[in-house]
């Protein structure tokens, strides 16, 4: 193991984060040498440049990227976002989490991530389609049903899915609805995916409560990002009974602890598009992480816990729904402190379950029922929780370092049977 980890050319970011959890995972789980050369060097970074015809007639150059992180397990797949802060080492770090996320949902694939630097707000709609089209159409040669499968994440859309299908499949020349998951019903996407994240975060949430023989119902809830993903999980919680008593977003927030009305605020915030105005308390993202609830969902970015702001939590458990939403030395705090945390590896990991759904269903061209989806969902969650939970006991571990530790395994056993070639 002396090689050093690959490095980004524009800063560690989400990759560096990887990398000292990775570390941290190895302290209590051996590793074969190859598999540690796979996981610290992603297995391809494509980077892209896509000159566009905006409206007013001039060419605008954009950049973007894919990599692939790891192929161990199957074949790639991962978000594509588009962002106007994405780096290389986002995309690198959001692919490996991808690999450790399907290992510990026992899913056949690896990891994979990329996007655009670009504003979509920034862009008329007639420019985003050409946008989409030519960054697929730089990937063709690189992505596939059994390559590398596109996904939606920030930024993007269920209509960006849609361009990136048919524009794989015009250079193809057959139609090859696989290419890409979280594209519309009408061309082959699944059933139940709305609100995947939020339903398999809180299957998970539950499954959890229910080891300590506690249930949502009437437990306090707190959620940080009311986005598509944290409007989705406040309204399932309070469906199970728990009482969502503040959510927040970066221009704001709420708080009333006897509950909020979430169907009012969803209606209200529809509208307005602010929290200005709701018969609630105001309060900031800072002051939501500390307040004394029992369950803190992390709904929106990574490093929202940090060093800094670690000890002053007071949630009873911390719930990622974000990727790294708790840097490795707010872990460390939180776990000494007796502050339990769920891994977004395994919380934030519904999306990935359904999408690996859909990609089943195209390939068979043969589709579910949406009751058959919530239900292999929540099925899925569950014993992917009561397997890493049955590790982290046996392991005297936290349910974060068993987690790693099994998709770790399952890796390093894929890539002992299939070798190195040539």
């Amino acid at each position: 193991m002396a090689n050093q980890a690959w490095k980004p050319p524009d800063g560690e970011g989400l990759w560096g984060d990887f990398l000292d959890y990775l570390g941290a995972a190895l302290q209590c789980n051996r590793l074969h040498p190859t598999t540690y050369e796979y996981l610290t060097h992603p297995r391809r970074v494509v980077r892209v440049a896509l000159p566009v015809r905006m409206d007013d007639g001039q060419i605008r150059t954009f950049h973007g990227v894919r990599a692939v992180h790891n192929i161990a397990l199957g074949p790639s797949i991962g978000g594509v976002r588009y962002d106007p802060a994405l780096s290389v080492g986002d995309a690198v770090g959001l692919a490996a989490w991808g690999t450790l996320k399907a290992a510990v949902l026992g899913l056949p694939f690896g990891g994979a991530a990329g996007g655009v630097v670009v504003d979509p707000s920034q862009v008329s709609r007639a420019e985003l389609e050409r946008i989409s089209r030519r960054y697929m159409a730089e990937l063709v040669t690189l992505v596939g049903p059994e390559m590398d499968v596109l996904a939606p994440d920030l930024g993007t859309s269920d209509q960006v899915m849609a361009w990136y299908m048919d524009t794989y499949s015009q250079a193809r020349g057959f139609i090859e609805p696989a290419v890409v998951v979280g594209k519309p019903e009408r061309l082959g996407g699944t059933r139940g995916r709305d609100d995947a994240v939020a339903v398999g975060l809180v299957h998970v949430t539950a499954r959890f409560a229910s080891r300590f023989g506690l249930s949502l119902s009437g437990a306090t809830v707190a959620v940080q990002g009311y986005g598509q993903v944290g409007r989705a999980v406040a309204r399932v919680l309070a469906q199970r009974g728990a009482k969502v008593v503040a959510v927040s977003m970066d221009v704001g927030g709420l708080y009333d602890p006897e509950g909020l009305d979430l169907r009012a605020l969803e209606a209200y915030f529809q509208k307005e598009g602010t929290f200005d105005g709701f018969p609630a308390e105001p309060i900031d993202n800072e002051a939501l992480l500390t307040l004394p609830v029992d369950y803190l969902v992390l709904a929106a970015y990574q490093h929202v816990i940090t060093e800094a702001n670690a000890g002053e939590v007071r949630a009873k458990v911390v719930v990622e729904g974000a990727n790294v939403p708790v840097t490795a030395e707010a872990d460390r705090i939180l776990d000494e402190r007796g502050i339990k945390v769920v891994p977004h590896t395994l919380a934030a990991a519904g999306g990935l379950v359904v999408g690996y759904f859909e990609w089943v269903q195209d390939l068979n061209n043969y589709f579910w029922d949406e009751s058959r989806v919530k239900s292999q969902l929540k099925s899925a969650m569950e014993r992917a929780l009561d397997v890493v939970w049955a590790k982290a006991e046996a392991d005297g571990v936290d349910l974060r370092s068993a987690a790693h530790g099994l998709a770790i395994a399952r890796i390093d056993e894929a890539t002992r049977m299939r070798g190195v070639y040539p």
